[in-house]
């Protein structure tokens, strides 16, 4: 019992390690990237909510009323209603009282935040997954599986852009797609709707949870919707005869839910997939040739294989392929199975979601569902992080071994795919990349804004005293580099001359023509020496 209590408590003592980690760790937030765009939309309808501007409007979309910009100056790249997400953070923050100056504040608190929240639902869909796969399984096994499945997950998935090869995590801890995660969570409640004996007031919560995601997804981002349906799809195929027989038992119940889910899929999602546009037998040729046309675009480079596919997905491939095989055998042979091999099915099948972006068909097929530059986000759909845990400890218990040799295994294969990465060159060393990635996410000046705190600081101070060197009433209209606008802009709320995040305009050549103007007092800010170059998307 006293050795249960410690492997407990040593347990949960590495659990708050990592999640005091997180406190340490910084978002991605180099300027131009997306988060930046994100954070702008936030402030924006921050300004209208807290004071009177011409420069948001008001909009009722879906029920909801929310404001979006005007694109004066920041384009509207997202579809209206996707701006819930954004509503929602400036609303906090208005209710914090964590005003525009704090702006880099407010996007480690959406960091850490979404962080958490990210852990939590991988390792919730995890540990439900896994205690479904194994007949028998004691609880802090159970435990250390499902951390290792987060683990995983978290080093696994990654894609690049410009300059920087990220792990999804660094990607999107600032971004409206917190909706993978969020997937990942109605799944896992699903699947105990499905498989596990809860009593009635649970499932009501459940269910509540899963109507409630499901229509903040469709709204925000619908694309993991899809995902959920693909993973629904995959296991009413592998579980049929439960489903007829649970579909004949709460005919009452599952007839309303469905109709729910029909009704927020026809009312509430942002965008409309082309493919309704093919779905007529004299369209069919049509279809196949769009599907080719766009699968073939794909495979140039679009589906952005050669940043995300790594080292350890080839491993676990590899590893279940051996350990299925031995299932396969065992279960010819009619020998005694500790798992259940239905749910491993079905969990082996939504790992295959990896391919898709990978072949020309699969690719085109789901590029005319969604949209071709964004088919190669399907690669997140896949449950292959959690097969490495599960392979392991199905060979390891089946010679008897303790949960030390699993936990011992598990952190040499991601230490020896790691080393391996570093040296071999065959898939750009994009899982050294990953760690890489995670390993910067602590270092502030790596990933954080294009300038420091310190340096953002003087830049108030430079604006302080040309005020107080201003001898009329003339407003001043500052003239600097992008990124130098931009906090002149967002953080010190003076008049500067900025064109929207992806724009990098000669300002010294605006200044020229415009200084004449007496409208304003027009200053060109004097870029101190120490201050860094700005090279956009570097």
């Amino acid at each position: 019992m006293l050795l249960d209590q410690k492997k407990l408590f040593f347990y949960y003592f590495f659990i708050l390690i990592c999640l005091s980690a997180v406190l340490f760790s910084n978002p991605f937030l180099r300027y131009p990237y997306d988060m930046i765009h994100h954070l702008i939309v936030i402030d924006d309808i921050y300004a209208a909510l807290t004071t009177s501007t011409e420069k948001l409007v008001g909009i009722w979309s879906n029920n909801i009323y929310i404001m979006i910009p005007t694109g004066e100056y920041e384009e509207v790249a997202l579809s209206r209603a996707r701006y819930i997400w954004h509503y929602a953070w400036a609303t906090v923050f208005n209710i914090a009282g964590i005003d525009s100056a704090q702006m880099i504040l407010r996007a480690k608190i959406i960091h850490i935040v979404q962080i958490y929240l990210t852990l939590f639902s991988i390792y919730f869909f995890s540990k439900v997954a896994i205690r479904n796969v194994f007949k028998t399984i004691d609880a802090l096994t159970l435990k250390w599986l499902s951390l290792w499945s987060v683990i995983i997950w978290l080093s696994i998935f990654a894609t690049f852009s410009g300059a920087y090869h990220q792990v999804w995590i660094m990607w999107y801890s600032v971004n409206y797609q917190i909706t993978l995660p969020l997937f990942w969570h109605i799944t896992a409640l699903t699947l105990v709707l499905l498989l596990e004996d809860t009593s009635w007031k649970k499932k009501l919560f459940f269910i509540v949870q899963i109507i409630i995601i499901s229509r903040f997804m469709l709204q925000a981002h619908s694309m993991e919707f899809m995902y959920y349906l693909m993973h629904v799809f995959i296991f009413s195929l592998v579980f049929i005869d439960k489903l007829i027989f649970l579909f004949k038992k709460y005919i009452y119940l599952l007839l309303p839910i469905v109709f729910t889910v029909w009704y927020f899929m026809k009312n509430y999602q942002t965008e409309n997939s082309a493919i309704f546009n093919y779905l007529s037998l004299e369209k069919l040729p049509e279809l196949y040739e769009k599907i080719l046309r766009e699968g073939n675009i794909l495979l140039h480079g679009y589906n952005r294989a050669s940043g995300t596919v790594n080292e350890l997905m080839y491993f676990i491939g590899l590893l279940s392929i051996v350990a299925l095989s031995h299932i396969l055998w065992r279960t010819l042979k009619n020998d005694t199975q500790v798992i259940h091999t239905r749910i491993l099915i079905y969990l082996t099948l939504t790992s295959l979601f990896v391919l898709i972006p990978l072949y020309q068909f699969s690719g085109g097929l789901f590029a005319v569902i969604t949209k071709t530059m964004v088919v190669n986000r399907l690669y997140y759909s896949s449950s292959l992080f959690i097969l490495l845990p599960i392979m392991i400890y199905y060979i390891i218990n089946t010679y008897g071994l303790r949960l030390k040799t699993i936990n011992i295994v598990l952190a040499l294969i991601l230490f020896c795919v790691t080393i391996f990465s570093k040296h071999n060159d065959t898939l750009n060393h994009n899982y050294y990349k990953n760690i890489q990635s995670i390993k910067y996410s602590f270092i502030e000046r790596r990933i954080g804004f294009n300038l420091s705190k310190k340096q953002i600081a003087i830049i108030g101070k430079i604006l302080n005293m040309y005020e107080s060197n201003r001898k009329d009433e003339r407003e001043i209209f500052y003239y600097a580099r992008a990124d130098i606008a931009f906090v002149i802009k967002y953080i010190y709320k003076k008049n500067v001359y900025w064109k929207g995040r992806r724009v990098n305009p000669d300002f010294k050549k605006h200044y020229e023509e415009s200084k004449h103007n007496p409208d304003y007092k027009h200053i060109l800010f004097e870029i101190p020496k120490n201050f860094p170059e700005y090279r956009p998307y570097s």
